[in-house]
């Protein structure tokens, strides 16, 4: 009887200190495991806490492994490794286990995306590795990559503003299931396209007026100059 109220007592201690924010898988796993504490299959509170720890970054590297192989591995395969990952302790985790599937499930209207006339290297490569992204870093890419198209398209990339805007508008209309995993991104291709590629409409419309202002200039000074001279 003892033990038991300290158990609880340090239980409720322990959950007491933690930060429902920042530590709300750590806070679902200590719930699970202290009201399975008396059955067998499940170890005490006290001796699970470094066992949480050491579970989580096993499953989470079982998961970049399959990440890191995502693509050069057939959809059975994957979501059979999928499957295996016991993430029911960590809801981040399981997030992305659920996501993978998603894609998994679509790999084949990926490599038909890829055969598309519209589609291109540089866009393929960067919307596949941020579908298979872990959340955060997804996050980054979605901003490293809207800045690139935004800003850089131009100068640094082979393919036109149009190419983006075109493919991303592909992408909603011909395969509707892979615009719904990254439509905002797709959204924000589409539209740095069209800006970008009005920019430099208007860019090219000025060049091609200071290039006519210029030889009109040379003109006029070309027929002034002789009769300016010889008077």
């Amino acid at each position: 009887m003892t033990t038991a109220r300290e158990s609880e007592q340090d239980y409720l201690s322990r959950l007491l200190q933690m930060n429902p924010l920042g530590c709300t898988e750590e806070i679902l796993a200590r719930r699970h495991h202290y009201l399975n504490s008396h059955s067998a299959e499940h170890p005490f509170l006290a001796d699970v806490d470094l066992n949480f720890i050491d579970r989580k970054q096993r499953a989470r590297q079982k998961l970049e492994t399959i990440r890191r192989n995502f693509w050069q591995v057939n959809a059975q395969s994957l979501l059979a490794q999928l499957d295996k990952l016991d993430v029911h302790e960590f809801p981040e985790l399981g997030f992305s286990v659920s996501r993978l599937q998603q894609v998994a499930r679509l790999k084949g209207e990926f490599a038909r995306l890829q055969q598309h006339h519209a589609c291109f290297e540089n866009f393929y490569e960067q919307f596949t590795q941020l579908v298979v992204a872990p959340p955060e870093e997804a996050e980054r890419l979605r901003t490293r990559n809207g800045e690139s198209t935004s800003i850089e398209l131009a100068d640094l990339d082979l393919n036109t503003p149009r190419d983006y805007q075109r493919i991303a508008e592909v992408v909603q209309k011909q395969f509707p299931e892979l615009y719904e995993l990254e439509k905002y991104w797709l959204n924000q291709v589409a539209v740095s396209g069209r800006e970008r590629s009005s920019i430099n409409r208007t860019v090219n419309v000025l060049y091609a007026l200071i290039i006519a202002s210029i030889g009109l200039v040379l003109l006029l000074a070309l027929f002034y100059l002789p009769e300016t001279l010889t008077g």
